[in-house]
This record gives structure tokens, C-alpha cells and sequence, in this order.
């Protein structure tokens, strides 16, 4: 695993890569390239590779008292266990950096994703447009209940 390493070639192939894993396909929704480009500048990233391969992304930013998941995607081919890692990752930099927790949206007809991050300890707090917001606080900090009430 390492940190920040990529470069935004990296970043576009992983997306490009990952693109048909969505239920709608990212690159209807953003452009490949500039998301790349935002994620490397201003996104902390967590990254697996696999023969030179970046095979597992989680960029979040880290800007605000609740980091935000803004990508998650570990490729069919990164080792099973590879977007736990990559979360617990996260969480570890979420708790050293003191922040309360970690936000996310995920497409509701996104199943797979969302029972992923339920069983991690996440839970829906609301929802924008076809998303659903999910939160995970971190022990100590206010629950997501007491947080959901003054989000929506």
C-alpha cells in the first residue's frame, strides 16, 4: 500500500479501469481526466498495486471535522480484502488526525457498496438526488443518529 504516490496517469487509467463497476458509469457523470486531476491535488490517497497496476484507490478529503470518501474503487483483480484495507487505511488517518468521522454518497441501487460500508459501520443519514449519504463516526465523537439530525 502506499500514500499520495500515484500521478494523475495513474488515476485516469484506475478510473477508466473501474468505470463499468458503477451502476452508472462514472465517466457519465464527470470527466475522467479533470476528476483525476481534483482527486490528486486536493484528495488524500490511499493506493494498492499489483504488478505496477494501481488495482485498489480510496481518495478522500480530508478538509473538514468528517473526512469525504470521494472514490473507492478496488479492481476484480486486487487480492480479496483490498477495499477493507484500504478503509481501515483511512479510519487510522481519520482518528490520528482527530476528525469525527468519515462521510460518503453511494448510488442507492448500488447494493453491493452500500452492504459493504454497513457492515464497516457506516449507516445512512439522508439522502441527495439518487445517493445515499452514509457516515461512520469514530468511537468517542457524536453518533451518526445525533449528526443525521443536523445534516437533513
Amino acid at each position: 500500500m502506499t500514500r499520495d504516490k500515484a500521478t494523475v496517469s495513474d488515476y485516469v487509467s484506475h478510473l477508466e479501469a473501474c468505470d463499468h463497476l458503477f451502476p452508472t458509469k462514472l465517466s457519465e457523470r464527470v470527466d475522467l481526466h479533470t476528476y483525476a486531476t481534483k482527486l490528486h491535488e486536493r484528495a488524500t490517497s490511499f493506493e494498492l498495486w499489483q504488478d505496477d497496476v494501481l488495482v485498489g484507490l480510496l481518495a478522500a478529503y480530508m478538509d473538514q471535522e468528517v473526512a469525504f470518501i470521494s472514490h473507492i474503487c478496488v479492481l476484480p483483480e486486487a487480492p480479496r480484502g483490498s477495499g477493507q484495507k484500504l478503509l481501515n487505511e483511512l479510519i487510522a488517518e481519520v482518528r490520528k488526525a482527530g476528525k469525527r468521522g468519515i462521510r460518503l454518497n453511494v448510488e442507492a441501487t448500488n447494493g453491493r457498496a452500500r452492504a459493504f460500508y454497513l457492515r464497516q459501520g457506516f449507516m445512512d443519514v439522508g439522502h441527495i438526488g439518487g445517493d445515499i449519504v452514509m457516515e461512520h463516526f469514530i468511537e468517542g465523537k457524536r453518533s451518526a443518529k445525533e449528526r443525521k439530525n443536523e445534516l437533513y
